[in-house]
């Protein structure tokens, strides 16, 4: 096999792994010393979990509403707040909630992204603002959560407030941020006890691990008072 098909078979989408064999470090070090540069500046959705058994203090929603929201992302201009103890870079952050906002939009809507631009009707009237109007605190860890029958979760929707807590890490193997699409799924039309969830289940699951029962450890999403 040649070096060329041998480098390619190391290679997986949309994460790329490099397999370096030890009796081609020697002959290929100028090569390998390139490609590794390369990947360096690849993206994707890299696994990279927080510890999932660390739970923090109460998040409720006054603690959401008094956030600094002083970012923005690129693409919507959803308003950001993001928690000094969260390992990602802020515009990482940023462009990671932009990507999976158009991912869930496109999968979700046949009007596909656009609406994130848009006020949006749902089919009970209720008017969802444009993405703009949302505001997202990012924390690092599981948190203390007021909710019936839940103590912890890994992310919360406050209806009324248009605001989403969402933290970094919170299960073992799903990769950061799981639970993204899940909170704008109960945005755009999701209801509070999860009535509904067949017909937004394809666009809010997590490609990346397999939960099981998400509603049974420890994820909530609060219903409107």
């Amino acid at each position: 096999m040649s070096i060329i098909n041998r480098i390619s078979k190391s290679f997986s989408y949309p994460c790329i792994y490099v397999l370096i064999k030890g009796e081609l470090a020697m002959n290929y070090l100028g090569i390998f010393s390139i490609l590794i540069l390369t990947v360096a500046f690849l993206s994707c959705d890299a696994i990279n979990d927080n510890d999932p058994t660390q739970v923090d203090s109460l998040i409720d929603r006054e603690i959401a509403e008094s956030q600094n929201y002083n970012l923005t992302t690129p693409v919507y201009g959803m308003q950001v707040a993001i928690d000094n103890g969260v390992d990602s870079g802020n515009q990482s952050v940023l462009n990671l909630l932009d990507n999976r906002a158009t991912n869930f939009l496109n999968c979700q809507f046949t009007e596909g992204s656009q609406l994130g631009f848009q006020t949006v009707e749902l089919e009970d009237g209720t008017n969802v603002p444009p993405l703009s109007g949302l505001r997202v605190y990012v924390v690092p860890n599981r948190f203390e959560c007021e909710a019936v029958g839940l103590s912890e979760c890994a992310g919360i929707y406050f209806f009324g407030d248009d605001i989403i807590v969402l933290s970094e890490g919170g299960f073992l193997g799903c990769g950061e941020f799981s639970v993204w699409r899940h909170e704008l799924g109960h945005r755009y039309g999701m209801a509070a006890d999860h009535s509904n969830q067949p017909d937004f289940q394809s666009c809010i699951g997590q490609n990346n691990c397999e939960f099981g029962d998400l509603f049974g450890v420890d994820i909530h999403v609060e219903g409107i008072n």
